[in-house]
């Protein structure tokens, strides 16, 4: 079982697969080799490895999606901000999720808000 910070790690990084409404492939492979490098993601149990990513992915996946396609998007997006604001390393979580986005070869512009919105949240740098 993962703990909450962890699943609230994941379901952020998670939702910046979805933030376009496509998913690719090398989406899908950015989170899994961003993530296992994830400082944070060392320090929470239980330890990842490809298999638990893909599966925990495969698990969350409807989930994330379906909140991100809701009018309540925001509440649900801020609550995982609030929940994550003590951990160290927010910026390589940040990372995380501007990698997925350029994964696909375009930054959308919903990609680009939803690491906007983290970083203001957070007082974290401007987008890059």
């Amino acid at each position: 079982m993962f703990s909450n910070d962890l699943n609230n790690v994941l379901s952020l990084i998670v939702a910046s697969i979805f933030a376009d409404k496509h998913v690719y492939d090398s989406e899908i492979d950015a989170f899994v080799k961003a993530t296992l490098k994830l400082k944070v993601a060392t320090r929470l149990e239980p330890k990842l490895s490809k298999t638990r990513l893909l599966v925990w992915y495969d698990t969350h996946k409807s989930d994330i999606r379906q909140k991100l396609e809701t009018p309540y998007f925001k509440d649900w997006f801020y609550t995982l901000l609030d929940q994550l604001s003590s951990l160290p390393d927010k910026d390589d979580i940040l990372g995380v999720m501007r990698e997925i986005a350029k994964a696909d070869g375009e930054v959308h512009v919903s990609e680009r808000a939803l690491i906007t919105l983290a970083e203001r949240h957070w007082n974290i740098g401007i987008s890059r």
